[in-house]
């Protein structure tokens, strides 16, 4: 018979599908889209830096203080672009509008064009930010701090054989970046290179270490990049169909996130699939302790009690699934009945 699994991952699921034996000895396979968003960092970019006539540098970005540079029309108007972007409540259009007149101004003027790529994939634009980045680099090729974001772009587009190369540039142009590693991992899952990308999560785990001071990126916490490289090397294991090395990371990325339910969701398909039935029993109460509203993990773990046999407890699971989701209560309830 067919069953079908769940796998969550932050707000987002797609089916496993799989043929299971009539007595269940065995999970669903994994579909090609075995990572989630959750497992893919993200900071916000600098925005490109200014010099005015005051001294200084401003903008967000790294660059040498000078005395007395010159004042410049292109480098007000990116001033005020980068103002917009800042602002409390950010201003994009205003952003944008400055960024695109400076570009006019200066087509050779790679800050432009990386600043309209920053407004963009603020906004979730990842096709124009990826437009935007790519005429960046191609105006100033060792513009570094474009990369990363492009990459980004490129992922969130599902475009992943590009991320993956521009990933391998970052790493050449800044090797010390865990951030990078772990972003690289998801994008070789996404792209089916399984063994890539456990290579890439290991390195980004090593990075970070067990011990030391905490590493920010953006928002992300050390903490929080841990669990996500040990996530996405247990995605990549699952990938290898290395179930048993596939659960031990991912229960080392909810040991340090225990509030993360994405990662005890996929902790608990990883137990399914290795025949560990009661272990992902007890991973998907943890889902439902965490997420009491997510209808998957009511139907996973009535497929999970079906599979060992206690149908009075998969049951339960159909009875409170039917107040959350019909459909798959009904898909449930049949599967049961079989």
């Amino acid at each position: 018979m067919s069953k079908r699994l769940f796998w969550v991952f932050g707000l987002a699921f797609t089916f496993a599908l799989g043929v299971v034996a009539q007595d269940i000895t065995g999970g669903g396979s994994l579909t090609r889209d075995i990572t989630g968003g959750a497992a893919l960092i993200f900071r916000a970019p600098s925005n490109p830096s200014v010099h005015l006539s005051t001294g200084g540098a401003t903008g967000g970005g790294h660059v040498k203080q000078t005395k007395k540079p010159p004042v410049r029309q292109q480098d007000s108007i990116i001033a005020r672009a980068n103002a917009a972007r800042s602002a409390p409540k950010p201003r994009y259009d205003e952003a944008e509008q400055q960024y695109q007149l400076a570009a006019q101004i200066a087509p050779d003027d790679a800050r432009a064009f990386a600043g309209l790529g920053n407004v963009y994939v603020d906004q979730g634009k990842f096709a124009q930010a990826v437009d935007a980045y790519q005429k960046a680099i191609k105006v100033k090729p060792d513009y570094n701090g474009v990369y990363l974001p492009l990459a980004f772009s490129l992922a969130r587009l599902n475009r992943y054989p590009e991320a993956i190369d521009v990933y391998k540039e970052t790493i050449k142009r800044d090797p010390s970046s865990p951030e990078t590693y772990n972003n690289l991992s998801f994008a070789y899952n996404h792209n089916n290179q399984f063994q890539e990308a456990v290579e890439a999560s290991e390195q980004a785990i090593k990075m970070l270490g067990e011990n030391g001071e905490a590493y920010k990126q953006g928002f992300q916490e050390r903490n929080e990049i841990r669990s996500y490289a040990y996530k996405n090397l247990g995605n990549a294991y699952n990938g290898l169909k290395r179930y048993d090395e596939a659960a031990t990371a991912l229960k080392k990325s909810s040991e340090i996130e225990p509030t993360n339910a994405a990662a005890h969701f996929n902790l608990g398909l990883t137990l399914y699939n290795a025949g560990r039935y009661s272990e992902a029993i007890e991973s998907y109460k943890e889902v439902i302790k965490l997420r009491p509203k997510l209808p998957q993990a009511y139907f996973n773990l009535g497929l999970t009690y079906y599979a060992i046999n206690d149908k009075p407890a998969a049951m339960a699971q159909y009875e409170t699934l039917k107040g959350l989701d019909a459909d798959l209560a009904k898909q449930l309830y049949d599967a049961i009945k079989q």
